[in-house]
């Protein structure tokens, strides 16, 4: 009855609200005519569905398969430090201390409440207390449909002390010709003194577009690796929060975003610290080539309570191409003395005497140019050794060669 009366409310407020516009400070570089929803059939069906991008993880402590908006593959597996999968309102009654967290009952934009009104379909992921999961988990979100529409709606919770890898996966087909829009949203909880390494992996096919929404949140003393690699779609927008809520509690994150031919990635990130002695790093960067765009909004934010923060974001682009262009807008809000806060910001093109060197010792100039990419990307993708990292090399090599898709 609570996730009816909880979805009802998200619909009388999505129905009241417009689509977000440039008026909008959040939306004023944002393609949204291209993420207009009416452009776009019911749901994805699970007979609709096509098959997607397989990333070549080797190993998996356990799966989870959720197309569209419904599970597939529905037994996570059973080695220790697996999830139980709940529904919403099986969450809700476990941890009921958490419920203004899950399900906020308030609403940013339209997007975000017509997420809302699809809870009843989404999914709990509640992992244990205390548990060390040695293999990472996946969780395979695959939404395949020409001109079909999606909106996952994900709640995971680290129970206090776990520990492990979470590899998020957003699968395009492998055609990479399917126009869907995927609205996601993702909530994550992470319990006291837990240890995560959370990878998300975007591939989803180069006429797809993407709205998403993350908000994590780190209790005392936890501890987040997360990273985003966002490399499929023709539009994104990605919202991505962080509450550092608990004393000692510790960020690192970081993106990589490339936007090829007439893609459009706009990326946006918060680290807000809401405690003592907190610490977060973020490192975002970006490449973008023939006539891509890439925006990136990043904020530092410190509250009243939460002396002692020690925060850093940077942020950096390449542009290769003429008629590219890559906009940063980092910020910083500080409510209180004793912090240790600031950011940095740059955006260029590849350094010409590193471009002759390779290219004196006999390198092609396409090659010269995909090694040096790969070097500024590399920082990012060692930091997760669970992932297949030749593949991403390839993928976003891809993504940004000309000619190609």
């Amino acid at each position: 009855m609570m996730m009816n009366t909880y979805t009802e409310a998200a619909t009388a407020v999505l129905n009241k609200m417009n689509w977000p516009d440039k008026k909008n400070e959040i939306w004023r570089r944002t393609p949204v005519g291209l993420l207009d929803p009416i452009n776009f059939k019911s749901p994805v069906t699970a007979e609709e569905l096509q098959t997607p991008v397989q990333i070549p993880i080797e190993e998996a402590g356990g799966m989870l398969i959720y197309s569209g908006s419904s599970l597939r593959v529905n037994e996570p597996g059973d080695a220790e430090g697996c999830p139980q999968v709940l529904s919403p309102e099986e969450g809700i009654e476990r941890y009921p201390d958490e419920k203004d967290f899950f399900f906020p009952g308030e609403w940013s934009d339209r997007f975000d409440a017509w997420n809302s009104s699809e809870t009843t379909h989404s999914l709990f992921l509640d992992f244990p207390k205390g548990k060390v999961m040695e293999k990472p988990f996946i969780l395979r979100m695959d939404s395949l449909s020409r001109d079909r529409f999606s909106a996952p709606r994900i709640f995971v919770r680290f129970g206090d002390g776990w520990q492990g890898r979470l590899i998020v996966v957003y699968s395009g087909s492998a055609e990479g010709q399917d126009k869907e829009l995927v609205n996601s949203s993702l909530r994550i909880w992470a319990g006291k003194n837990s240890h995560v390494s959370l990878a998300e992996v975007q591939t989803l096919g180069i006429e797809s577009r993407l709205v998403q929404n993350s908000l994590i949140l780190l209790n005392r003393d936890a501890y987040m690796n997360h990273s985003q690699f966002q490399i499929g779609a023709s539009a994104v927008k990605n919202n991505t929060v962080f509450h550092l809520m608990g004393e000692g509690a510790e960020l690192q994150a970081g993106s990589v975003y490339t936007s090829g031919k007439d893609q459009h990635k706009d990326i946006r990130l918060e680290q807000r610290h809401f405690a003592p002695q907190t610490t977060s790093r973020a490192l975002y960067k970006g490449a973008v080539s023939r006539r891509g765009r890439s925006v990136f909004q990043g904020m530092i934010q410190v509250e009243h309570e939460a002396p002692g923060t020690d925060a850093y974001l940077s942020n950096k682009n390449l542009v290769l191409t003429k008629g590219s262009r890559a906009d940063a807008i980092p910020g910083l809000k500080i409510l209180v003395d004793d912090v240790k806060c600031s950011h940095g910001s740059t955006t260029g093109k590849l350094d010409p005497s590193q471009l002759f060197y390779l290219m004196s010792r006999g390198i092609p100039k396409s090659e010269a140019v995909r090694i040096l990419t790969e070097g500024m990307f590399e920082e990012l993708i060692v930091r997760h050794s669970e992932l297949p990292a030749d593949w991403l090399r390839d993928r976003i090599a891809h993504s940004l060669e000309p000619g190609e898709n």
